[in-house]
């Protein structure tokens, strides 16, 4: 999947679930209401889907919400914009907001209009608000626009696991629970372009489950999802059979904090369950501690028990 479709795709997730965001941040002093969003809309005249539009009234004046996303700015989109918007005033006879959103920073200012000149004069101009996502980080990072939490990594300058930190941590506070598994499954997508997918897993792992009840999986993160689930299962039934052995042997030797220290840390260095049974089965059975101490060492040191 190409760079421009899966930041689409989360931004229409992002849409469908909170419209009424982008009308607080393009007309926030104007008591503009969400009505509806007509799904699936193909313009003719060529036939193309236009990313999103949505029904809106102020004042009684209904009017149509149309937003169209962009990673970054092409040189011939103000011109398709101009069209767009013809397009859809004349196909559906109602007058049209049009709405531009930018991913991508950039220092140089972006072009707002369409602008048909003759003999250097200046002769039609289709104007359009334009809204750049990276001057609303603080924002997004305060909580009042934690919907957009999942484009975090995106926009600041040097995304790390702090960054990832306050995703987790704005998307969890969402109290619906299908909104929020969402948000979690993009926020990994857009991440994955910036961090190394394993530690992603391991970063998530306590989301993975819900991850699963996601209404947009890509195959990759299907995949992988299954593949952290069964890894996170396997650590997790490690982490078991060392605290039982642990368990076990204080019980039976009354063992010192400097012992249960020293154990925990020797342990540390088996990570196969197979051989972590094993010992479980020796803890129980040997006679002295010495004898158990051999063949945990025998094990760390990769003998057999």
């Amino acid at each position: 999947m190409t760079k421009i479709n899966i930041f689409d795709q989360t931004l229409k997730i992002i849409t469908r679930h909170y419209a009424d965001l982008w009308l607080q941040l393009a007309l926030p002093n104007i008591p503009v209401r969400l009505v509806g969003t007509l799904e699936n809309v193909e313009l003719s005249l060529p036939v193309r889907p236009v990313d999103f539009l949505h029904r809106v009234v102020c004042q009684g004046q209904e009017y149509l919400l149309h937003i169209e996303f962009q990673l970054e700015h092409k040189a011939d989109f103000p011109r398709r914009m101009c069209s767009y918007h013809g397009i859809i005033t004349e196909q559906f006879r109602l007058p049209v907001l049009s709405l531009v959103l930018y991913l991508s920073p950039r220092q140089a200012s972006l072009p707002n209009e369409y602008v048909v000149q003759v003999g250097g004069q200046m002769l039609n101009r289709f104007s359009y608000p334009v809204l750049k996502l990276w001057d609303y980080v603080e924002e997004i990072r305060s909580g009042q626009y934690r919907e957009l939490a999942p484009l975090l990594v995106m926009l600041v300058a040097k995304p790390d696991e702090s960054t990832l930190e306050k995703e987790r941590e704005l998307i969890l506070a969402e109290p619906d629970k299908q909104k929020r598994v969402d948000l979690l499954a993009l926020a990994v997508t857009v991440a994955a372009r910036y961090f190394d997918k394993a530690f992603l897993w391991r970063f998530f792992r306590e989301e993975l489950e819900q991850m699963r009840e996601a209404t947009f999986i890509e195959d990759w993160i299907q995949e992988s999802l299954q593949q952290g689930i069964e890894q996170g299962r396997q650590e997790g039934a490690v982490q078991t059979q060392r605290a039982s052995i642990q368990q076990i042997l204080r019980a039976r030797f009354d063992l010192r904090p400097s012992q249960v220290g020293l154990l925990a840390r020797q342990l540390e260095s088996v990570n196969d369950l197979s051989e972590l049974i094993e010992l479980t089965d020796h803890a129980l059975r040997d006679f002295a501690l010495t004898d158990f101490n051999v063949h945990l060492s025998h094990v760390a040191a990769g003998q057999p028990a």
